[in-house]
């Protein structure tokens, strides 16, 4: 039970910086979108 709960957590750690790295890689190309024009 001690492992499976603790694999939880680094489960939603892993998604978040997932989501995190994909939205900021996002941002960027958008700013670079902009800056070209």
């Amino acid at each position: 039970m001690n492992q499976y709960n603790s694999s939880i957590p680094k489960f939603i750690v892993s998604v978040f910086l997932i989501v995190t790295g994909f939205f900021s890689s996002t941002i960027k190309a958008q700013e670079l979108k902009l800056m070209i024009k």
